[in-house]
């Protein structure tokens, strides 16, 4: 490799991701085999040792398929109904599931709570018709987990399925009508297969953010002593347990790794046909005809459940003076919005942090993310390849994870960040790096290589090749995957309740601490409200700033 400016740059890049994610996770590996400088495995036969670690591996195995599944069906039934029927509500049904995604899935987990629980919402409605009713129903367990967690993630299926199917022209289905296939054999043998790549991809997003999600399962199963593998990890933490810890975060890197793999590998082994330049209005779009009887309805019923229940929980309980009192206009108060904006210098201090962080963390990893797109698409070499792979290495690491390996890591001299806050800034620009790549990535493949081409044979500098000829291209993408990265650092949890250091609260230490700082639920409403409104009106300013550019109405993800 002949040294230039690209190959600094790129050389540059691989050492900057192999050793900001990679050296993490050695630390983690090493701290399993070493107590008190002296080389062991107690650690890993006392882990595999536990029949507690296997409860714990079968139930987070069992809520990752569960949500997979769940998510994945309603998902892809709303991708289908908007993308191939003459369904007529599509730009409301794209809004709605938007606004599914701005809602923190730790939010998810304590609007069930309200509705659910014993003097909840939904005791306090039945009451109404029978006060003498037994109410019994208990709104912990694991199926309530993944069922907050299939609200949570369905988004991402709805959006990848979404555009996927917009991609395709329609002809290959024509085709297959005219040679005499029936509906459903169509349906089976082309239009799913065209499908199936995006679905597997955002699939393996969903599996590992399953499988990292620790708020939901320390809200709804550990009151019923249910233990998924990032709530021990997190138990390990709070003993100071250093080895187990060490050794639980390997297990689960483990399973999210091979999960990867196998769908990664699966994906590259098959092409799939799709025509890039199909336009939607050019489509046979399915008439529903009398099935819009009961598809309308359904459709309904399902918003009212998933989204419109939990809104009007959100909001009704943010104005309460104290959750749980009757529900009428002198219980009613602006004064938690007012603490929360105005009043409260730790709130205050944490909303300004996140909003500090997102903006500086999601910008740092849109940079990282177009520099290694770029050299994974015209510089086919072993170090843009490793560099492509590396930076993806984040999608299977679950958050807790990352967390722990920026402590290990980040704690001592010479790059002692542990305790500011550019360790949260640092580990958040990891997470979001493969967030962003995969927006690019498939967008970047669509690019005419000659372009590229042309400007190398005209002398033109890489720096102003990508500037001038490669961002443009990448526009949608680069907004799209920014926002993401945003909206995810605004409610993120698990790293910012790991990292945090007085000073440097955020939204997410808020939501999981705040009814232990003498608040109830009516304060984590309101926080919660804030952030879902502070992520609709980014998303709405961005596609007002970029209409022109953009075909559709709210910023989707692949």
């Amino acid at each position: 490799m002949k040294f230039s400016g690209q190959n600094s740059i790129l050389l540059l890049s691989v050492a900057a991701i192999l050793f900001f994610t990679g050296y993490p996770l050695i630390t983690i590996v090493k701290n399993s085999f070493f107590y008190n400088g002296a080389l062991t495995t107690n650690a890993y036969a006392e882990v595999f040792s536990s029949s507690a670690t296997y409860k714990a591996l079968l139930n987070t195995l069992l809520v990752a398929f569960g949500v997979l599944l769940l998510a994945g069906v309603m998902g892809g039934a709303l991708a289908f109904l908007t993308e191939k029927t003459d369904f007529r509500f599509k730009k409301l049904l794209r809004f709605f599931v938007f606004l599914e995604f701005c809602i923190p899935s730790y939010i998810i987990s304590v609007s069930w709570i309200q509705v659910t629980s014993r003097g909840g919402y939904l005791h306090r409605f039945v009451e109404l018709f029978d006060p003498d009713f037994l109410y019994s129903f208990n709104p912990y367990s694991l199926t309530a987990v993944i069922a907050a967690l299939s609200v949570h993630l369905y988004p991402l299926v709805f959006f990848g399925v979404s555009n996927a199917l917009r991609k395709s022209s329609g002809v290959l289905e024509d085709a297959g009508k005219i040679s005499g296939g029936t509906a459903f054999r169509v349906l089976r043998s082309i239009s799913l297969p065209l499908v199936i790549p995006s679905f597997l991809s955002t699939g393996l997003l969903i599996f590992s953010r399953t499988m990292a999600n620790f708020g939901i399962a320390a809200q709804l199963a550990l009151p019923v002593g249910s233990e998924v593998l990032t709530t021990r990890i997190y138990k390990a933490i709070s003993e100071l347990d250093i080895q187990s810890l060490s050794v639980l975060s390997i297990l689960l890197i483990a399973i999210s790794y091979t999960f990867f793999i196998i769908t990664e590998k699966w994906i590259n082994r098959h092409t799939f046909y799709t025509n890039e330049t199909a336009r939607p209005n050019n489509r046979e779009l399915l008439a529903l005809g009398k099935k819009a009887v009961f598809i309308y309805p359904a459709a309904a019923v399902f918003f009212v459940i998933v989204l419109i229940i939990p809104l009007v929980t959100l909001v009704l309980s943010s104005f309460m003076k104290r959750w749980g009192l009757d529900i009428t206009a002198s219980n009613m108060t602006l004064n938690n919005y007012l603490l929360v904006l105005f009043q409260n210098d730790l709130m205050k201090r944490a909303f300004s942090n996140s909003l500090f962080f997102g903006t500086l963390s999601a910008g740092a990893a849109t940079v990282f993310a177009v520099v290694i797109t770029y050299f994974y698409r015209y510089v086919r070499t072993k170090p843009s390849r490793l560099l492509m792979a590396v930076s993806s290495l984040p999608l299977s690491v679950p958050n807790i994870i990352l967390a722990v390996g920026a402590v290990f890591a980040w704690i001592n001299p010479p790059l002692k960040l542990y305790g500011t806050k550019w360790i949260i800034i640092l580990t958040y620009t990891i997470l979001f790096i493969p967030i962003i790549v995969k927006q690019l990535k498939g967008l970047s493949e669509n690019i005419n290589p000659a372009i590229e081409l042309s400007a190398r044979t005209l002398g033109i500098p890489i720096a102003r090749r990508i500037l001038r000829l490669y961002l443009p291209q990448l526009f949608r993408g680069i907004l799209s995957g920014f926002i993401i990265s945003f909206l995810i650092a605004l409610r993120e949890i698990p790293i910012s309740l790991l990292l945090y250091s007085k000073g440097n609260e955020t939204v997410g230490v808020l939501l999981f601490t705040i009814q232990s700082n003498s608040y109830g639920l009516e304060m984590t409403s309101t926080i919660a409200v804030i952030v879902i409104l502070i992520s609709i009106i980014g998303n709405v300013l961005v596609n007002k700033l970029c209409e022109k550019r953009f075909a559709n109405g709210y910023i989707e993800t692949e």
